[in-house]
């Protein structure tokens, strides 16, 4: 696809989304089969290197786009999204990922990202899987105990060429399917977030990328600030922060 055809498909795209507005498709479906029982709240790791990703018939990128953006709308805060818990129970929630990720390698959540990663789609409430669970690091249940999305959190403050092995890496654990909230670190900007999915995209076949095709990457600066919503599994896809 040349960039003239992928800019006038992007917008095309973008367009319909915001005149039919968020959260038109009820929103994000997990895999078949996912129990919503905390015992088994967050999917099993499935962890796959780089060289040896899985592949899948290749898909129709702009499809891919205009799903994929749809429900990230719909779960985002600033967006469509719903913050459902309030007080002490936001605040344990806040406190819970932002001392999850403190021990894991790469900068410290912060409590702003973190707060917006517990909006999500109307109607639903969301859970904090935990310290030491691989998987998802927010589920959000609807009224039936239906988990409707799963949204795992990075911070990522490598060199650019190191971006594609993390998000290779995170996608199994998340089963393909949902969001990956990524915190960049300060000075990143939009244009170096596009840079860093144009390497992912760059050395993977479409078929590669096919299987990534439920999955989008949110973007966030260290205060909360939005840098790109992107599709891995659509190549060139995405709307610039």
């Amino acid at each position: 696809m040349s960039s003239r055809t992928g800019a006038s498909a992007f917008l095309a795209v973008v367009l319909s989304v915001v005149l039919a507005g968020c959260g038109t498709d009820g929103g994000t479906q997990p895999p078949a089969g996912q129990s919503p029982s905390a015992a088994t709240a967050a999917p099993a790791a499935s962890e796959v290197a780089a060289s040896v990703e899985p592949e899948a018939a290749p898909v129709n990128p702009v499809e891919v786009l205009a799903r994929n953006t749809r429900r990230a709308y719909a779960a985002c805060g600033g967006c469509g999204g719903v913050l459902a818990l309030s007080g002490a129970d936001l605040q344990a929630a806040i406190d819970s990922l932002v001392a999850e990720h403190s021990k894991q390698a790469g900068p410290a959540l912060t409590r702003k990202n973190a707060e917006l990663a517990l909006y999500g789609p109307a109607g639903t409430t969301p859970k904090v899987a935990g310290d030491n669970v691989q998987g998802y690091d927010v589920l959000f249940y609807d009224a039936s105990g239906k988990l409707v999305l799963g949204r795992q959190i990075k911070t990522f403050a490598g060199k650019p060429n190191q971006f594609p092995g993390r998000l290779s890496d995170a996608a199994p654990n998340m089963q393909y399917h949902g969001e990956l909230l990524v915190q960049v670190a300060p000075g990143v900007d939009a244009a170096a977030v596009e840079g860093m999915m144009k390497r992912f995209w760059g050395n993977r076949s479409d078929a590669r990328l096919a299987v990534y095709q439920n999955v989008w990457v949110a973007f966030r600066s260290p205060d909360g600030r939005p840098l790109g919503l992107w599709m891995p599994g659509a190549r060139g896809m995405g709307v610039p922060g």
